[in-house]
């Protein structure tokens, strides 16, 4: 696959609401089984932005040698697109909270926090005070995304477009030595999970595959079974052996890798069908709108929705086991709704045709 090539990939969409799935089972079953299946999906929420921010920025860079746009001019629209893909959602929710904060106390919402949000700095704000932030803790993720663009876009737009495997190469390096330090100085797993410089080594891993894409490689590694070994491992693994939490930090580089190689399959053959299976509707609509799943999940909650029905009369008695569908279906439908009505209008702005900049020399 070129790096010019700006086709949709099949089985990414797919590949995304796995990963949801596995973030939301984490974080609505608590008997401790199934948190590190969470880790799983953050490191293929990881890899799929990592490839993906990695080519827009490294065809941009291409833009700007070949004199199509300043790279001032191209950091500008790719900040501006990035900010229209992930603002709008995230500081929605965050204005909500803030004005029900006037009259209800949210744990987690305080002072210190609320800034780190608002900065996307979450991730920092816990691993420096060690206090986690109630239903706000998923926002560490976000923030380490939004940290890595920051840092990693006017590095591969100001450098040659040669350089950006350097980069991603460097990053990754830095964050196996990060955490190799980190363990070895005794310091705490929460620490290390949330350094920006780890979390910037996982992105840096899928930029590397997405640079790649052209390479051939052989067919047995790309093949049905091939990718459908990936996944298992991706799922079997975190619920066996790396169940406790501790213990898959010490090996989330593995997992990051094996994350990688799976998003490098499915780019590599799209025919396969483990991408078929991808691409059913269900998955496809499901990864399309799961960034908005993944904001939205945490606040969702069954025994609010019993709380409100008391309030007009009505109590009812339902299985525990009934609580976790309700939440996923309430936060796949206010995603939809929030995709329709509101993500996908902003985007369509920010992604609408532009004045081709004054060519300027790279």
């Amino acid at each position: 696959m070129r790096l010019d090539d700006e086709r949709r990939i099949r089985g990414f969409d797919g590949l995304r609401a796995i990963a949801f799935i596995f973030v939301f089972i984490s974080h609505k079953f608590h008997q401790g089984t199934y948190g590190s299946l969470g880790g799983d999906g953050v490191m293929l929420f990881f890899a799929l932005s990592g490839l993906l921010i990695t080519r827009i920025l490294a065809r941009s860079r291409v833009a700007v040698e070949a004199g199509e746009v300043t790279r001032l001019a191209g950091l500008g629209r790719f900040y501006l697109r990035r900010s229209a893909r992930i603002f709008p959602v995230y500081y929605a929710m965050i204005g909500f909270f803030l004005l029900a904060s006037l009259v209800v106390h949210f744990d987690g919402f305080d002072g210190g926090a609320r800034l780190a949000m608002l900065l996307y700095a979450t991730n920092i704000y816990v691993f420096t005070t060690g206090h986690w932030v109630g239903h706000f803790n998923h926002f560490w993720t976000l923030a380490i995304e939004e940290q890595f663009y920051l840092v990693f876009a006017p590095l591969l737009l100001f450098t040659h477009s040669k350089a950006a495997g350097h980069i991603c190469v460097a990053f990754v390096v830095l964050g196996l030595l990060t955490q190799a330090g980190l363990e070895w100085a005794g310091v705490s797993a929460k620490v290390i999970g949330l350094n920006p410089m780890t979390g910037f080594g996982y992105l840096a891993l899928g930029g590397l595959v997405g640079l790649n894409l052209d390479k051939r490689v052989p067919a047995w590694l790309v093949s049905t079974p091939a990718q459908a070994i990936a996944a298992l491992i991706l799922l079997v693994v975190p619920l066996t052996v790396l169940k406790d939490e501790i213990v898959w930090r010490v090996y989330a580089p593995a997992v990051s890798a094996t994350a990688a190689l799976l998003v490098l399959q499915i780019a590599g053959n799209q025919g396969t069908r483990f991408v078929a299976i991808l691409e059913t509707w269900p998955l496809r609509n499901l990864g399309r709108i799961s960034y908005g799943c993944y904001v939205f999940h945490e606040f969702i909650h069954f025994y609010t929705v019993e709380a409100a029905a008391r309030k007009f009369g009505v109590v009812f008695e339902a299985p525990d086991w009934i609580s976790a569908p309700i939440e996923l279906v309430l936060t796949i439908s206010l995603a939809t709704a929030s995709w329709r009505y509101f993500e996908r209008p902003i985007m369509a702005w920010a992604h609408r045709p532009t004045r081709k900049a004054a060519p300027a020399a790279a």
